[in-house]
């Protein structure tokens, strides 16, 4: 954990906030109109996912943010990228599409986005022939008909792994439709994706999680990089959590996300209940 026991200075007349208990830089950025990264070079943060509660921090002014287009100046509504976001997450927040999304601010690449930046919102209306949803039939689910997200459909290789989904959740006991939800939020299904945290792979478990897990499995060797065992580590402590959680799903991701002692001892932080009503909010498309 980083101490910020003297805050920055700045200009005089800088606007200054503290920091109230189980806050974080994102909610703060968001709160104020800026980026993590400028809160973080304002005040000297090296590490802007530990922060103390009763520091002072310094608001820049609007250094660090980058509208994404010019529609933005013009009256269009905008949504700040916050630290592990993704464009599916925040299309399901804003009633869009990834594709709309992708189209209105020229993103080349869905599955990249920067925190600090801001995202012009498609106008009410506005549609694009990729952001249909596709109706996509499993014959591993039982045969039944979901419209699972465009940007999984349109990657063949992360819906190849849907198998291995089903069987982890078989094993554990878990429903299939929680854990892809709750992968497809973390990853995107992308078995190559390491967080600013450490976190790994498609569940994106934190190194302690895969060392745990590993121990409870009895498999040292449990790659958190191989799709297989990523999917089957994540099932393994989601199954732990609806255990722990009385079977409350909402509870279990809320552990998932920010630690089940600290979910148990403050509840539920903003960006918790933004990541659970987001993964939920995907339960259909995965059923």
């Amino acid at each position: 954990m980083v101490l910020v026991s003297s805050p920055f200075s700045g200009e005089a007349g800088a606007t200054t906030v503290r920091i109230l208990p189980g806050q974080n830089l994102t909610e703060i950025a968001a709160a104020h109109g800026t980026s993590v990264s400028s809160l973080a070079v304002a005040n000297g943060i090296q590490n802007p996912n530990f922060v103390v509660a009763g520091t002072t921090l310094v608001i820049p002014g609007n250094a660090g943010i980058v509208l994404a287009s010019s529609a933005a100046s013009s009256g269009s509504s905008t949504v700040l990228v916050t630290l592990g976001d993704t464009l599916s997450a925040i299309a399901a927040r804003n009633g869009t599409t990834v594709a709309s999304l992708a189209a209105v601010n020229g993103i080349s690449n869905p599955n990249l986005v920067i925190a600090g930046s801001r995202l012009v919102l498609p106008s009410a209306g506005t549609s694009y022939a990729s952001a249909s949803p596709v109706s996509y039939s499993s014959s591993a689910s039982g045969g039944s008909s979901s419209s699972l997200p465009p940007q999984l459909l349109n990657h063949p290789d992360r819906l190849a792994l849907q198998p291995y989904f089903l069987q982890a959740a078989s094993n554990f006991g878990v429903p299939a439709s929680l854990l892809e939800a709750m992968c497809w939020w973390e990853s995107g299904w992308q078995a190559g994706v390491i967080s600013s945290t450490g976190a790994q792979g498609i569940g994106q478990l934190e190194p302690a999680t895969v060392q745990a897990m590993r121990a409870q499995l009895h498999n040292p060797s449990l790659n958190p990089m191989v799709a297989s065992d990523n999917i089957e580590m994540s099932a393994a402590f989601l199954h732990d959590l609806l255990q722990q959680t009385g079977g409350s799903a909402r509870l279990a991701l809320a552990s998932y996300y920010q630690g089940a002692s600290s979910v148990r001892l403050v509840g539920m932080f903003t960006s918790t209940v933004q990541y659970v009503n987001g993964i939920t909010s995907y339960l259909a498309a995965f059923s």
